[in-house]
């Protein structure tokens, strides 16, 4: 899990979660110089049990996602845990009704006027008949703590007995616009669905690849699909993933992971194809470019800074992975 930040003389810090020594390590992004880390203690009144993401809205200020728990742990520089935000309740029908979390580099947890935004998802297929209680968002109001779940699958994608029943398809990535809309990009979804956060008004755009082809569910009965159908399904399919908003630039990059068509379940997961869609902000088509696959790329490590889209490489993982160092590549924009 990545954040960049900007210390007090504007200069961009990188910030990462480091899981085995429990920590948040901030580093010079541009020159790699280390500065410092938070750690947090697994025990004790300052106990974080599995701090998997974070939001720095400034060093005395740190929201971290302790999943184990499912609640946000406000903290500050030291470590020191402030307050606690619980995400979930004993009503029985939570599960039901609200969602889990998979934070990433790339589905983070941001803030928008006052609110801090956490988007979740539905780990399975939804029923038709809970399609409109499903919500995959958390707004916490960062004056009150109180927490709104807001903004349901869209029907049209996911309702009609649609079976999507694996979390790579459920996953929603979310984005941020200039004018403060918060931006869906679903799987199966050629376009991409546009909400306002004040009014919860939503309009969809067309944001597709001009490769892609249409994504279908698969045809089985939801809660009862084997994994080998699951993956098959994975690689034959096009399937869209995140998007990124460029501050700088005033672009939008979408990914889009390219089917197989010959693919079988003992193809690598990291075999697909990964191309990289660029639509100006207000989502005209610009481009788009095939950058390698899965096993070059972790696009799920995917951020901007000033020098453009950030994607971690990986290359080969056999010869050229080194977890001594963070290798990051810079896609950047070329007017043809």
């Amino acid at each position: 899990y990545i954040q960049i930040i900007e210390d007090s003389l504007g200069d961009q810090v990188l910030t990462f979660m480091n899981p085995y020594t429990r920590s948040i390590c901030f580093f010079d992004y541009a020159n790699g110089t280390y500065i410092k880390n938070i750690h947090y203690e697994r025990e004790g009144p300052n106990a974080v049990l599995g701090p998997t993401g974070y939001y720095i809205q400034n060093m005395d200020s740190i929201y971290i996602f302790n999943r184990p728990l499912m609640e946000i742990s406000l903290t500050d520089s030291t470590g020191r845990v402030k307050n606690k935000i619980p995400l979930w309740s004993n009503d029985l029908t939570w599960q039901i009704t609200h969602p889990v979390y998979e934070v990433s580099t790339i589905s983070p947890l941001f803030s928008y006027n006052g609110k801090l935004i956490l988007t979740g998802m539905s780990p399975f297929s939804i029923a038709d008949s809970l399609i409109q209680k499903k919500q995959f968002t958390a707004c916490i109001d960062l004056k009150t703590n109180q927490t709104e779940f807001r903004h349901k699958y869209p029907k049209e994608l996911f309702g009609n007995n649609a079976c999507w029943d694996d979390p790579v398809f459920m996953q929603v990535y979310p984005a941020l616009s200039p004018s403060g809309e918060i931006i869906h990009s679903f799987s199966m979804s050629h376009d991409l669905y546009v909400t306002n956060l004040e009014t919860d008004a939503s309009k969809t755009v067309y944001a597709g690849s001009n490769v892609a082809r249409t994504i279908r569910s698969m045809d089985y009965e939801q809660r009862k699909t084997s994994n080998e159908v699951i993956g098959a399904h994975y690689f034959q399919q096009d399937l869209y993933a995140a998007i990124l908003y460029d501050t700088y630039r005033k672009v939008y990059y979408r990914f889009l992971l390219q089917g197989i068509s010959n693919a079988t379940v003992s193809t690598p997961p990291g075999k697909k194809p990964v191309i990289v869609i660029m639509m100006d902000e207000k989502f005209n088509y610009l481009g788009e470019t095939l950058i390698g696959t899965g096993e070059e790329w972790n696009w799920q490590n995917s951020f901007v800074t000033k020098e453009g889209l950030n994607i971690e490489y990986i290359g080969d993982i056999a010869k050229d992975l080194n977890e001594a160092y963070l290798d990051l590549r810079i896609f950047s924009i070329e007017e043809l």
